[in-house]
């Protein structure tokens, strides 16, 4: 009977501990130091004024001022989202005006740019979304405890 229970046993176990490795919530094991050095490396064509990780730490977005000034568009912002798994860019956005923060949605599929205008994106496509300008935020972003590293803004809102 054991010889039958044993081995049933270690396949529960193990179903359950790779279905725990599924759950959203649960943490992407690069370290906080490995993604800051990761974010940093990137060559952008922005400065780096301020960035947001995902609560699964695999993607980012930073943001800032172009760093060839266009005299015709001088309020314009970029914005780089960065697939951090895979430790490349996705695509660079252009916003025009500044930018004061981001959040991923709770929903995982999309991400604000708080910016004059509002930007949102689809993080399966990396394309903007078309919505209501008064779209309200409040409450949808990601929850996740606060990990050191998470967010930097130079300035502050």
């Amino acid at each position: 009977m054991t010889r039958i229970l044993l081995p049933l046993c270690v396949v529960v176990v193990a179903l359950n501990s790779h279905a725990d490795a599924r759950r959203p919530e649960t943490q992407h094991p690069i370290s906080v130091s490995q993604l800051l050095r990761q974010i940093r490396a990137i060559k952008y064509t922005h400065t780096v004024d301020g960035y947001q990780i995902k609560c699964d730490r695999t993607k980012a977005l930073v943001w800032g001022k172009p760093i060839r000034f266009n005299a015709n568009h001088p309020q314009d912002s970029e914005a780089t989202l960065i697939d951090l798994e895979k430790n490349k860019i996705v695509r660079t956005f252009g916003v025009s005006s500044g930018i004061f923060g981001a959040g991923f949605m709770k929903d995982g599929q999309r991400l604000n740019i708080e910016s004059g205008t509002g930007v949102m994106i689809d993080l399966r496509t990396a394309s903007e979304i078309n919505y209501d300008y008064y779209f309200d935020i409040e409450g949808k972003y990601e929850e996740c405890p606060d990990f050191k590293g998470q967010s930097f803004l130079r300035y502050s809102r």
